[in-house]
């Protein structure tokens, strides 16, 4: 049987048949595999390795100078030293008037507007004033002086303007009724005219003693010539010189002699007795005086408080001296809450700090003159930045939560974007304290670092 295997390896027909193929299969790619073989690589491929190793060194060199800061992560509190004070209001109702203008000086007690009332405010300084004046010239015991104050008429006022105290009206009227009661004692009123008559009996009476000690004097000395002529006729009585009745007419003398000596004694002392009276008058003529004296202080006193109570409810007044600025947006007869705050006072010495809660966690990083970044939840860090500051004191002491710390703030309340921020008293926030200043890179180190040992 007559088989068609042609594969014969040694059979010359075969191999030229194989050739042939192959040129032919050459003849058909060659053209391909020629412009495949000729064609030079892409950049990308020739300088690769090298473009990834110089991306991975510039990304290496820009890891080092990037700063990466260790931070320890606290919270804080805003405080100050001589803060700005608040005036408030403390009454609810309208903005009557408003005297202060932003950023002016101001000093201590000076006025900055005032709040709706009945009482008329330049009437109730009037009165004020008035009510200073009586207490220092009553302190420098000129209490005379007193009366210019008061006019004659003055039963229901101090001029027209007690018809605008309003609320302080009633009070008023009381003051007005204990100097009326205490106008009799001044030194032209009824008391102390009373008081001068007092004393000019006393002088008479003392004018009286001293004539009637004179005259007693004289008295003593004509006794003592009566006894005398006396004592001589008693001796030429007893020669027989003088009768019996001459004698007698001399005892007789020297008896009304002697008894003219007790009716002065006499005289004297009723005189001393009548001084007295009159100075036991002038007493309490004085402790009279002294009590409506001290009952108008009280009245006067109690006037005061009542005006000041008014001031401190109506007034707006600036605590210290300073520079005002407005809390808002304010105007007159405005519908204001009470306890809203209207102004802040800038004292010029005002000094901030913030007071810092550590926690125990990582507290070991933490020393003085480290920089603290505060970031304020009322002003967020995105829109406003953060205010940098420098730790000053840390307490050895323990606290509940962890350590206080007191940072100060060298550039006051400006952030790093040149905002500055308005202060309020026990703002919160965040506080990253840098412990370290480390760099990116020498940050992946160390978690690399980390992970090995793992």
């Amino acid at each position: 049987m007559e088989t068609n295997d042609t594969k014969d390896t040694g059979d010359p027909t075969n191999i030229a048949v194989t050739e042939a193929a192959l040129k032919n299969s050459f003849a058909a790619y060659g053209n391909e595999i020629t412009e495949i073989i000729s064609k030079r690589p892409s950049l990308i491929i020739r300088w690769g390795t090298f473009i990834f190793f110089l991306f991975l060194a510039v990304i290496c060199i820009i890891c080092w100078f990037i700063q990466y800061p260790d931070i320890v992560t606290a919270k804080a509190r805003l405080n100050s030293v001589n803060a700005p004070k608040e005036v408030i209001t403390r009454t609810e109702g309208k903005i009557a008037k408003i005297l202060a203008k932003e950023n002016e000086q101001v000093q201590a007690e000076q006025v900055l507007g005032y709040m709706e009332s009945i009482a008329n405010p330049k009437a109730v300084a009037i009165v004020a004033g008035q009510i200073d004046s009586i207490i220092y010239l009553i302190s420098q015991n000129r209490t005379d002086e007193i009366t210019r104050y008061f006019p004659n008429n003055a039963s229901f006022g101090i001029g027209s303007e007690a018809a605008d105290l309003g609320e302080l009206q009633a009070p008023y009227q009381t003051y007005i009724q204990s100097f009326i009661a205490f106008k009799y004692f001044l030194s032209t009123g009824f008391y102390l005219r009373k008081k001068g008559m007092l004393a000019t009996d006393m002088q008479n009476m003392a004018r009286l003693h001293r004539i009637l000690t004179t005259q007693k004097g004289l008295m003593q000395k004509d006794l003592t010539l009566t006894q005398q002529t006396h004592d001589a006729n008693a001796t030429l009585h007893t020669d027989k010189v003088i009768a019996d009745f001459e004698m007698r007419s001399e005892e007789s003398k020297l008896i009304a002699k002697q008894l003219s000596l007790p009716q002065i004694n006499s005289s004297l002392v009723g005189n001393e007795s009548q001084q007295n009276e009159k100075r036991k008058e002038i007493a309490e003529l004085e402790n009279q005086i002294i009590v409506q004296k001290n009952t108008f202080i009280q009245a006067l006193q109690t006037f005061k408080s009542q005006v000041q109570a008014w001031e401190y409810k109506y007034l707006l007044k600036a605590p210290v001296a300073g520079t005002v600025s407005f809390a808002g947006f304010l105007q007159e007869n405005q519908e204001i809450k009470a306890g809203h705050p209207l102004f802040y006072v800038q004292p010029g010495n005002t000094s901030y700090f913030v007071e810092m809660l550590i926690p125990q966690y990582n507290f070991g990083k933490v020393k003085m003159g480290q920089q603290v970044l505060l970031k304020f939840q009322a002003y967020p860090s995105e829109q406003y930045g953060s205010v940098s500051g420098t730790i000053d004191l840390i307490s050895n002491s323990p606290a509940d939560s962890g350590f206080l710390a007191k940072v100060s703030l060298p550039n006051g309340l400006v952030t790093n974007y040149k905002k500055p921020l308005q202060y309020r008293y026990g703002l919160f926030a965040q506080a990253d304290i840098i412990t370290e200043n480390m760099r990116l890179l020498e940050r992946f180190y160390y978690n690399l670092a980390k992970q090995f040992k793992k």
